[in-house]
């Protein structure tokens, strides 16, 4: 799908569109993936939330969760926990969940994690597939400091998530959509943190995550 030069600058809200995946045979148009990547360490609710949400609102055909491989971006900034138990904290936090997937793309990559390597790799495996990066506000304004992002504006749409009510500006030079989606003031460093003093963190994220942070040990200070 060709993108525009210019951003789409509409502020409306997206309403939710129900979702549906026609047979292969009978598509004629680009399917229309979303793309929700980060370090997931750990997943949690607000993770899930912002997935089924724009995967409702723009009736997308799926939207796959991707587990950075090397997040460049924080690999010097703390401990990363190893790439194969994000991936699978990931997965075991999606479950069956219809229309969440979980991708290995950029475990089998390898190296550093950059999103316009990993949907030109994608769309090998997903070819006539229109692509939508989804991230929050804060992420939207840092874009122009992306990996070749001169390709990425011409890869995919940016889907910003949201809180309603927010005053936000869009980045510009990018085609993107708004979809609101309900505050959550969960983030993998306050579940982290929790963890490292002691605290539940129950019902911040799936009771699965919970067990296999449990089992591994993961976030405790003594670790």
């Amino acid at each position: 799908m060709a993108i525009p030069d210019t951003p789409h600058m509409s502020n409306n809200v997206t309403t939710p569109a129900p979702h549906s995946n026609p047979a292969p045979e009978a598509r004629k148009s680009p399917q229309r993936i979303g793309l929700l990547g980060g370090t997931f360490d750990p997943p949690h609710l607000g993770h899930l939330v912002a997935a089924d949400q724009v995967l409702h609102a723009l009736g997308l055909d799926k939207v796959l969760l991707v587990p950075a491989n090397q997040p460049w971006q924080k690999v010097d900034s703390r401990q990363i926990t190893s790439a194969e138990r994000r991936l699978e904290m990931t997965r075991v936090a999606v479950g069956g969940t219809d229309g969440l997937e979980v991708s290995d793309i950029e475990l089998r990559l390898g190296g550093p994690s950059y999103t316009s390597v990993t949907i030109e790799a994608l769309s090998k495996e997903f070819p006539n597939t229109e692509w939508l990066v989804i991230v929050g506000a804060d992420a939207a304004m840092r874009l122009d400091t992306w990996h070749n992002t001169d390709k990425l504006r011409q890869q995919a749409t940016i889907v910003v998530v949201n809180r309603p009510g927010s005053d936000f500006q869009p980045p510009t030079g990018w085609t993107w959509e708004l979809v609101e989606i309900p505050s959550i003031s969960i983030s993998g460093t306050s579940l982290r943190r929790r963890v490292a003093i002691g605290n539940s963190i129950r019902f911040l994220t799936s009771a699965a995550v919970v067990e296999h942070i449990e089992r591994w040990g993961l976030y405790r200070e003594d670790a």
